[in-house]
């Protein structure tokens, strides 16, 4: 029997070598199709210990390579625990440990490779662990290797990780996995950073999770957050807390994190030492991806930075900040906004900015304001109604750098779009040291607005308040950017204001195009000196309107001289084409003609007025591409008034000016004077012509004249219709004499005892050179038939006669002489010098009883003395008589002072 059973036995045995060879030969082709699938090329151990509670290898190498990254792992001390469960609750084993004592990991991403596609979690946040994990996981030191902004970056520290021991092998019951731990800690360059956070709750009820980060063994932040989800229609509900009391010293953390991520870090100074920042919320929406664009709750947000910190993109913050949102559906609205904040080392967005307005630092100060009044029923404000909620706001903000700004303003700001910003009493200040714009300099320039009104993001509506001014203490041209020199033109004290104006505007922010722009309102301009080579220093003043818009800008208002003379302006600026100025102005009588000298500087000194009125008008053009324009006209009504020692009486008429293309030209369609008194009364005197010259050489033009005459003595001179080109001075202009009164003559003549009657007439040939002035040759004058009569008074004749027996027969003649002729020759020079060749012939009773006589005598006067002598005896006027004293009086002392 035994004998029978051998052979059975070996039989078995045979079975069961060939199923253990099977079974290992099987089970080793299965491992080497699992590590080919998952792309492990290499998997190396040494030191392998197994028992029934666990698992070590002293040594494990790993190596990985797919079409997205190569891995390569390894580890020492490697140890992993677990516990077989109770009778009934499966037959796998539970993991409860993983230890090692040293793990390196290298991981390398490939180009080009794409990550394979994550499977997506629904409806849970966060997803649960695996119910195989161990529950207490703990890695002494780790180093690894991984892709990052820089390229590679290494990360060494250590990591522990405990969860509870799920209740079934099965690991379905995900909740049984919390409370959940984890420490972490990472060394870099002797810092140290430990993350501490613990997760517990039910992965589909209430969540919580808290955190703790220490940076070198200080703690720096502490996280609180929660997740609740219970509500039977799918809204869940967030709320959680972030306190950081302090703000570490993170210059070595900017800079390791810049490695693994690039960041905009500028150029800071050190970082502060203190700060603080506080967050709290309490959010709910729905448990998917529309969580935020539906979500409703509040969040407050408090920071204390007493030392700059730095903020990437902005510069150096430091401050505090207190905010606290509403949502509603999506829509945040703030509910308090309180800050105290201060920007410094602004980064390269100020580069944006004009160099002359960067500023060095900016201060902001917020805080909750009243409530303010409705806004204007043209406002979005008021179209939107009760359902848009403002917030009030008290803001001041202020710069200190090239141009010193502020702001303080109460306004008020929607919560939720579309958005608008209600502005109350705002005020805004600039000022600078010095600004130069178009060739000028503007010294110490400063702006103060008030404004009230509103803006959002398409329009604004702005009214201007009281004061809105724009204020330089010297404005003057560059040094040459005009003919002048620097010194001869200067404003001081110039003052602009805009008050009670109105802007507004409409725009596209996000095409950074402006649609509309108007600026109406009243304008006011003040220069406490305006210094001009034409001008006497004095103050200026203008009052008038403005309206302006993108397409032109008109001004017009009075502008008046400290003296009381005023003009009225228009200004017309299209944007397309020529700038065009209009003055109009009207003087009367004395005391306005005085007040007028006292602007121009090269207004005449022996010019004054006595009456009458002028207006005047004027109009400056001036082209883009072009040459300037001035074109004007003079209205005289009974004008009287005295220059040098000429007066005139009561001119009436029109005299017209145009300055273009470098030329002027002079014109008057009629001008006529009652008298005009030198010593010689002439008048009614009537001129029309006109005289046009290049600006260059103004003597050198061309007169014509229309018309000019003038009563004379009784009878009339005038100028027959003519042109003359004063270029070839000098020019011959013909003055006829028509029926003269002798008589009027020899009664205006300064000298007693003459007397006489008759008619003149002739022609007085006038040579006249700009340079030189007038002369007259062989000019004649005539008695008309039948002559007439002169009178001489004896003692005058006798005194003239003497003991010549000759001159004495004349004398005898003269003293009751009838003519039948009288001619005359003249001739005149540039000294004053009159010649007169008279040829009488005629009878006197005491002569001859009757007997013809015919007398030759040459006369010489000098006019100027005589227009001297006529005017000294108050024959032109007491003014001008007053002024040839006075002349004479200066030539006096200057002939004793030469003899001395």
């Amino acid at each position: 029997m035994r004998i029978a059973l051998k052979p059975f036995g070996w039989l078995i045995f045979a079975f069961l070598a060939l199923a253990v060879l099977f079974g290992a030969l099987t089970l080793r082709q299965l491992w080497n199709d699992a590590l080919q699938q998952n792309g492990i090329e290499t998997l190396d151990w040494q030191g392998l210990d197994l028992s029934f509670s666990g698992v070590s290898v002293r040594e494990l190498k790993l190596t990985q390579s797919l079409p997205t990254r190569d891995v390569a792992l390894q580890g020492r001390e490697l140890a992993l625990g677990w516990r077989w469960p109770e009778w009934g609750q499966g037959w796998q084993p539970w993991l409860n440990t993983l230890t090692v004592k040293y793990l390196e990991l290298n991981w390398h991403t490939k180009p080009g490779g794409q990550p394979a596609a994550e499977s997506q979690q629904k409806n849970q946040l966060p997803p649960a662990l695996p119910a195989w994990l161990p529950s207490e996981i703990a890695i002494q030191q780790f180093e690894m290797t991984l892709p990052c902004e820089a390229g590679r970056c290494s990360l060494a520290g250590n990591l522990s990780l405990t969860s509870s021991q799920p209740d079934s092998a099965s690991g379905l019951a995900g909740n049984a996995r919390l409370p959940i731990k984890a420490n972490l800690q990472l060394d870099h360059e002797g810092h140290q950073i430990d993350v501490l956070a613990t997760l517990d709750g039910s992965w589909n009820d209430d969540l919580s999770f808290s955190a703790e980060l220490a940076i070198d063994g200080t703690q720096y932040l502490s996280a609180q957050s929660g997740y609740r989800n219970r509500n039977a229609k799918g809204v869940v509900s967030w709320r959680g807390s972030v306190e950081m009391p302090d703000l570490p010293q993170t210059d070595w953390l900017l800079a390791w994190l810049q490695t693994w991520q690039s960041m905009p870090v500028e150029q800071w100074p050190d970082q502060p030492e203190t700060g603080s920042i506080e967050a709290s919320w309490q959010l709910q929406g729905p448990g998917d991806k529309s969580f935020l664009a539906q979500v409703t709750g509040n969040v407050n947000v408090q920071a204390r930075l007493p030392q700059p910190w730095p903020a990437p993109g902005l510069g150096k913050i430091r401050g505090n900040l207190e905010v606290a949102l509403k949502a509603e559906q999506g829509q945040w609205q703030p509910e308090t906004l309180q800050a105290d904040l201060e920007l410094s080392h602004p980064a390269a967005w100020i580069r944006k900015v004009p160099e002359l307005m960067r500023p060095d630092s900016l201060t902001l100060s917020v805080r909750p304001g009243k409530a303010m009044a409705p806004a204007s029923p043209d406002s979005p404000l008021a179209k939107t109604g009760s359902a848009q909620i403002l917030l009030p706001l008290n803001v001041e903000l202020s710069s200190r750098g090239s141009a010193n700004i502020s702001m303080n303003s109460h306004l008020a700001v929607t919560t939720k779009a579309p958005w608008a910003v209600q502005l109350g009493k705002t005020r805004l200040t600039a000022a600078l040291s010095e600004l130069k714009a178009d060739n000028w300099l503007l010294t110490k320039p400063s702006v103060q607005i008030s404004l009230t009104g509103w803006l959002d993001t398409t329009a604004a509506a702005l009214k201007f308040g009281e004061p809105t001014v724009l204020e330089v203490e010297k404005l003057e041209p560059l040094s040459g950017a005009t003919a002048t020199t620097p010194n001869e033109t200067l404003l001081k004290g110039l003052r602009a204001d805009l008050a009670r104006g109105t802007l507004k505007a409409s725009y596209r922010l996000e095409q950074g195009e402006l649609d509309k722009l108007s600026l109406v309102g009243p304008i006011g301009l003040k220069a406490q000196q305006v210094k001009h080579p034409q001008l006497l220093p004095q103050s200026w003043q203008f009052n008038g309107e403005v309206n302006n818009n993108l397409a032109r800008t008109d001004v017009s208002g009075l502008l008046m001289a400290k003296t009381g003379t005023t003009v009225n302006l228009d200004l017309t600026f299209p944007n397309q084409g020529p700038l065009r100025l209009d003055g109009k102005m009207r003087v009367s009588g004395e005391k306005e003609a005085e007040t007028l000298s006292r602007i121009f500087s090269a207004w005449p000194p022996l010019l004054s007025v006595s009456g009458g009125t002028v207006s005047a008008n004027a109009t400056y053009k001036q082209p883009k591409n072009g040459a300037i324009g001035v074109s004007g006209k003079l209205v005289f009504a009974d004008w009287s008034g005295t220059y040098n020692r000429t007066a005139w009486t009561r001119m009436n008429g029109a005299a017209e000016f145009l300055f273009e293309n470098d030329r002027i030209r002079v014109a008057t369609p009629e001008l006529t004077l009652e008298e005009l008194n030198s010593g010689l009364p002439v008048g009614p005197v009537l001129l029309a012509g006109h005289y046009e010259a290049p600006l260059a050489q103004l003597a050198a033009g061309r007169l014509t004249l229309e018309r000019a005459s003038s009563g004379a003595l009784g009878g009339e001179m005038q100028i027959q219709p003519g042109s003359w080109d004063l270029a070839q001075a000098p020019v011959t202009i013909p003055v006829e004499l028509n029926q003269l009164s002798l008589a009027h003559l020899l009664q205006l003549y300064p000298t007693e005892g003459l007397a006489g009657t008759g008619i003149l007439s002739g022609t007085v040939p006038l040579l006249f050179d700009p340079a030189t002035g007038v002369r007259v040759e062989q000019g004649r004058i005539d008695a008309l038939k039948p002559g007439g009569r002169l009178q001489v008074t004896a003692e005058r004749l006798k005194a003239l006669a003497g003991q010549n027996e000759s001159m004495k027969l004349v004398a005898q003649a003269l003293e009751d002489f009838r003519y039948s002729v009288l001619d005359s020759g003249i001739d005149y020079d540039e000294d004053g010098t009159l010649v007169l060749k008279l040829h009488l012939e005629g009878s006197s009773p005491a002569v001859g009883k009757g007997q013809p006589v015919v007398l030759n005598i040459n006369l010489e006067e000098n006019i100027p003395a005589l227009l001297t002598s006529l005017q000294l005896s108050g024959r032109v006027s007491d003014a001008v008589s007053e002024r040839v004293k006075k002349v004479l009086q200066k030539r006096e002392r200057d002939s004793a002072d030469l003899l001395e």
